[in-house]
């Protein structure tokens, strides 16, 4: 019995009104939530990457290549232009607008390669994909961070190389590019 009351008595120390643990401090804090809200980041293509009209030797393989920042083509292999030299005046590169927030730096993302399709007539007779590769851009405001302007704009161009294989067929081809801008 004697155990019992020790016990009891220990309780109610617990349960006191001054013992320590049964008044243990508390502690508040407050915290603030913000979010900052930025106009959306957006791509317009405004002229599509052109390789020209190209002819190349019989049995052959070359490549053609649109630099960023400069007009006309190079040619290699037995690849060329259908006009004198590298002033072939329809090949170009592909130019971009990007808009969004003032003064936000925003990264740019290319594919590796990007496979160019032949057209269906020339598809049914078994021509094949060429490849689109070694893609380079030159941002208005840098390459390697480019920034949107105070007003919130800038532009960049890609630029790549087309393979063709030896005795590629005669036809018209198409690639996708697809680019993606994020703000960084």
């Amino acid at each position: 019995m004697k155990g019992i009351a020790i016990r009891i008595a220990a309780g109610l120390l617990v349960l006191a009104p001054g013992s320590q643990i049964a008044c243990a401090a508390s502690s508040s804090a407050t915290g603030v939530a913000t979010a900052s809200i930025v106009r959306p980041l957006t791509v317009t293509a405004d002229a599509d990457m052109d390789f020209g009209t190209i002819t190349h030797a019989p049995r052959q393989s070359g490549t053609v290549t649109v630099s960023p920042g400069s007009a006309g083509a190079s040619y290699g292999g037995a690849a060329g232009g259908i006009c004198a030299g590298t002033a072939c005046g329809d090949a170009h590169s592909a130019h971009f607008t990007v808009k969004g927030e003032p003064l936000r730096s925003y990264a740019i993302q290319l594919p590796s390669t990007v496979a160019a399709l032949p057209d269906a007539a020339a598809a049914a007779k078994g021509a094949p994909s060429l490849q689109v590769g070694a893609l380079t851009l030159h941002s208005a405001s840098g390459t390697s961070e480019p920034r949107l302007d105070a007003v919130g704009q800038d532009s960049f161009e890609v630029g790549g190389t087309l393979t063709l294989p030896a005795d590629a067929p005669a036809a018209h081809y198409r690639a996708t590019l697809t680019i993606m801008v994020t703000y960084i």
